[in-house]
This record gives structure tokens, sequence and C-alpha cells, in this order.
């Protein structure tokens, strides 16, 4: 359910009669002001009934010192289920045209919040399902006014008439009290270029290079991620050979670096799928399916896909996630059980219905737990319990806690289907709240612990991280990372992607957040969702441009995975006939050449969290033992 605040509609129709505006910022002739609300004291306050009411409210306050004289103060009580249960919002009067360059500007300050900042996403977006966005902001702001200027365009498909088409601010994230004012959405002629409009460089706490907490990720890294690999060379008659040449060249790294793969983009014969499967290759040695695996009937949506994703995976040697055995909501289960938990809603005493649903859970977590078993390493049992539970609530007793109850055996029921896989808990929502003590985050540790108290075998916590322009700093995720290491289970980053439209920011962030993961010890992989433009379900997060070249966000990842955290060492015995080194966990290649000897080499030489001592003992044949 939603708060909705709807904003009092005194729109400017030109420049001029919006002052301040060509004043204040040098704008492009001929702008033209498409929307400009104008607080007053119609604005009031709204309330709702059910759980939720009086969660929010709105009023008009005088401002002195800025471009305008009123501004919007909302209140949220307190955080809502999620950033859009409370809402700021309007209808657009015009429909927004394709290839146009606009340019929405926001006024924002924080009166009062649980952290001192005030946190809001901004939208421009279609007013009905599905909800399809133009434009979507972070704002995050404190006791001062702050202007944020986002110049955009868009395609086609997201030109909507007049009518459907709404300006919206999220304000659900926590309790806040913040004030809104001068806002205005510009529209440009033709010849302007996005641009050449202004536009608000967001960024993050910690972004600097000389930022403190660098040198400690650094030591950390050293500590967790690296471990202690000793050379030692005899001759054929056990003496130590001094002054050989080591070379150790890493192969592989222990740690998953992945991606999400578009498997039935991978089956088909486009001519651009060579290309995709070479550039995925040469990144990650961690996989995702996209979109494969989930529940969509009573079997796999595309077997011959799925069929092609696996002998990929085998082909490299790839880590394997299975995504997702049950995503508990009605948008993401078959037709069929939707209509069960409709009918269990409707008359809660319906046995029938209660007992065709679990088994139809039951059904589907054994096929396919067994169908794969062998062949995925983690599978997430449960995605996103948080917001998605409708299985839960009509299947557990009243008053289980987090949908804990039936949740337990669902654990139980994939661990004996596949006993070598490993077991998550995946939601949404816990590392992207950047400065909010956002209740999802309590909902998920909750959650995880209820399973163990009741004896489920949760393996690990897999944590989403979609990230918009609200960036969470390196050392808040370290908080956040510390947080749910107390439960004693290993996390994985799931989902980890960045829409912005700052390539330079975009490539800054992934290299910051990769490092603050790589850092923690309790984190054992990071996966992004999609990386190529072409086959990304936000084709400006990607990583590769639609052409298959380099976007920086590209080149920061490959600088840390190929350059910084890649061991790749010339190294030379001692008088003792050793060599030591601290090298990166992982596969490694060791190549050993002496004076006399012939080149020596060691394909596989893993290195993990134990100290490793290779002993070669070289032979006049060249060979070693």
């Amino acid at each position: 359910m939603k708060l909705i605040v709807v904003m009092a509609l005194g729109l400017v129709w030109c420049l001029s009669s919006y002052p301040a505006w060509g004043q204040e910022v040098d704008l492009p002739a001929g702008a033209e002001v498409i929307f400009a609300p104008t607080p007053g004291a119609s604005t009031g306050s709204l309330a709702m009934g059910g759980a939720q009411a009086a969660l929010g409210s709105v009023s008009a306050v005088p401002v002195e010192g800025q471009p305008f004289t009123h501004a919007y103060r909302v209140t949220t009580r307190e955080a809502g289920q999620a950033r859009w249960s409370v809402q700021f919002k309007a209808d657009l009067p015009e429909t927004l045209e394709p290839d146009r360059a606009y340019l929405l500007r926001v006024y924002a300050r924080c009166i009062d919040s649980t952290t001192g900042d005030g946190v809001v996403q901004a939208k421009i977006e279609r007013n009905t399902e599905p909800w399809l966005e133009c434009i979507s902001r972070g704002l995050s702001f404190g006791a001062e006014w702050r202007r944020f200027d986002f110049p955009f365009e868009f395609s086609a498909d997201r030109s909507f008439p007049a009518g459907q088409t709404q300006l919206t601010f999220h304000l659900g994230a926590e309790r806040q009290t913040i004030e809104i004012g001068g806002i205005a959405l510009l529209g440009f002629g033709p010849g302007v270029a996005v641009e050449s409009l202004p536009r608000s460089r967001v960024t993050y706490e910690g972004s600097e290079p000389d930022a403190a907490w660098r040198q400690e990720a650094e030591a950390r890294i050293d500590r967790y991620r690296k471990g202690d690999l000793r050379i030692i060379v005899r001759d054929a008659e056990g003496r130590p050979v001094p002054g050989a040449t080591v070379l150790v060249e890493q192969q592989r790294h222990a740690f998953a670096f992945g991606a999400a793969l578009n498997l039935n983009f991978l089956a088909s014969d486009d001519p651009r799928v060579p290309a995709y499967r070479e550039a995925f290759a040469d990144r990650f040695n961690a996989v995702v399916f996209e979109n494969e695996l989930k529940w969509y009937g009573p079997g796999l949506r595309n077997r011959e896909a799925v069929k092609a994703g696996l002998a990929f995976a085998e082909e490299h040697d790839l880590f394997v996630r299975g995504h997702v055995l049950i995503w508990p909501g009605m948008r993401h289960v078959p037709g069929s059980v939707r209509s069960l938990v409709s009918a269990l809603r409707a008359d809660p005493d319906d046995e029938a219905s209660r007992e065709a649903l679990r088994a139809a859970v039951e059904e589907r977590i054994d096929t396919m737990a067994k169908r794969l078993a062998g062949r995925v390493d983690d599978w997430d049992v449960v995605n996103e319990a948080f917001a998605h539970h409708d299985v839960m609530d009509v299947l557990n007793a009243a008053g289980t806690p987090h949908g804990a109850g039936v949740m337990v055996d669902w654990f139980k029921r994939a661990r004996r289907a596949d006993p070598g896989a490993k077991l998550y808990l995946n939601d949404y929502g816990i590392l992207t709240a950047g400065s909010v003590a956002d209740r999802h985050q309590t909902h998920f540790y909750e959650t995880a612990q209820n399973l163990l108290d009741r004896g489920a075998p949760l393996d690990g916590l897999g944590m989403q991280a979609h990230f918009g322009s609200s960036l969470t700093p390196p050392t808040k995720l370290w908080s956040y990372f510390d947080r749910f290491a107390a439960l004693g289970l290993p996390i994985k980053v799931t989902e980890f992607d960045i829409n912005l439209d700052d390539p330079v920011l975009k490539a800054d962030y992934t290299r910051d957040f990769y490092t603050a993961a790589f850092a923690h010890p309790s984190v054992n992989g990071i996966l992004s969702w999609g990386f190529w433009a072409g086959r990304h379900w936000r084709p400006d997060a990607a990583y590769l441009n639609p052409d298959f070249s380099s976007r920086p966000s590209d080149e920061a990842l490959r600088g840390l995975l190929f350059e910084r955290w890649w061991t790749d060492l010339r190294l030379e015995t001692d008088t003792l006939g050793e060599a030591s080194a601290r090298v990166f966990r992982g596969q490694h290649r060791v190549t050993i050449s002496a004076p006399g000897q012939a080149d020596v080499t060691i394909d596989e030489v893993t290195v993990d969290d134990r100290d490793v001592d290779l002993l070669v003992r070289l032979n006049s044949d060249g060979s070693q033992r």
C-alpha cells in the first residue's frame, strides 16, 4: 500500500514568469517551463487508512534566500516498507518528446532525520503499471539547501501521453522531515544537447584519492586475500639451487568475480554470440543465469538455453549460482500457484488448496535442485522475502516471524535434493541504503537468524546491489558487512550494477565498491547483474557498449581483477635455493629457469588460506619431481 502525497499544481508556462531562472545559471536560449508546481495553502496534509495511517504529511512553508519563496515540507513519520511506500507526486500536463533535451531541477534540504541526511528518489515515470521510468535519480542532502540538476533525454518507448506521465519523489526510505522547493521541468529546442546542460555531480564520502579508508583496505586485502608461497628448488642430488629464476603467473582467482548471462541470447544464432561468450570468459570466473531458472511453469522455461549455459560454465570452469528456487511473491510464481494463493486468501480453511500449494512448492524445489545437482554451486533458495511473501503468508501459522516457518522446510528440502550446493537467502536493499538505517536490513537479519534458530541449513547471505545515484560510502559498506558477519555466514554480492549517466562516477564507484567488498573477510564473491549493454536490464549500467568496446567502468574493473589483484612476479632463489612471496589466492603457474637446466613449468599451483611450500627437484633432462 502506498501513501500518495499530491502536489498542488500551480503551473508556470513561460520562462519569464518564473523568477531567477536565467539569472541564476546560464541555460540555452528558448527554454520552456514544462512543469513548475507552486506550494500553497491548499497543499494540506494527507492520511491513509490501514496499518500505515497518517504515515506522512505535507505543508507549504516560506523560504528566504533562495530563488523561490515557498517550499513543500514533507514529513515521513516512520520508514515505509520500501522507498516508494511514501510518495510525493503529480501528473505532468504534457507529453514528453523523445530525443529532446530536458532538465529536471530540484532544491532540497533536510530538517530532521534518523541520520541527519535527507534521502529521496526522484523519478519521471509512467503513472500506471509497469511503471516504466524516463529518469530515476537519487537525492541525498543535509541541512543546507542544495540544488540538483538532472539533464536527460529518452527513447520513443519512454514517451508516455499527457495524463500518463508523473513526476514522483519516493520518500519512504527513512523517518525524515525535508523541504523541497524550486521544482521545475524544462524542455529545450532542437540543437540543444543534453551534454550542454548543467549537471549535478553525485558523489559519496570516501571518493577522494587520498581517503583514509584506502590504506586500511589495502592492508585488509593483503591479510585476507593473499597467501604465502615458498618455492624450494633443489638439483637432482637434493642440493639448493641458488640464482634460479622463478616466474609466478596467476591463472585464476579463488574469489568469485562473476556476472549474469542471458541464456536465451547465448543459445541463439545471433552473430554477436561469439563476442558475448568471449567477453564474458575474458573477465569472469563465476556466472548466474539471468532468468532461465526462475519459476515460470512446471518445467524449465527454455531447456535448450539452460543446457547451453551449463555447457558454457563447464567449458570455462565457472562457479555457478542457481537463481532462484522460490521467489514467493504473486508476480513471480506460475498462474496455477497464484490461483491457489488467492483461494487461500479468500478461504483460509481451504485445506485442499493449502496442500496443493505446499505440494507445488515442494515439487518445484525437488525437481530443480535434483535436476541440477552437482552442476550448481550455490542456490538462492528464497529471493526477496521482505517484499515478496505471498506464499509464506498463506502457508504459515499466524504470528510466524518473517515467514521463517515454511521457509525452514524449503531449505531442508533443498539440502536433501542437492547436498553439495550452498543454500542462500537473497534480498535487495541491504547494501544500497546509502546513509539510511534501513529497516529492510533488520528484516533480513532477523529472517536469517530465525531460519538458523529453527534449524534451517542456511549457508550464506546473498545481497543484491542495484545502485542509482545514492552510493553507499565504502566505510558504511563495511559496517553493513560487519553487522551480518555476526551471523557467522559468508556473504555474496549477487546483483551489482550502477544505473547512472556519469561514466566517470560509475568507474570510480565500481573500483571502490569492489575494493570495499574484496577487503572484507566475510564476502566470498561479487556478481554483476549483466555486463554488456546489448543484453542488460539497465543498459546504462553495463560495462561494455553495444559494440563490445569498454566503458570506463569496465576498465576500472579489469584494472582491479587483472592488475592490482593479480599476481605476476619474477623472483630469484637465494643461497638456500628458496624464493618466497605473498600472492593472491587462486591458481598459479610457476616456471623455474636455472643455469644449465631446462625450464620447468608447473601449471596448477593452488594457494588458498594456508601457506604453500612448493618443493621442485630439477633433473638434468629438464624434468622435475
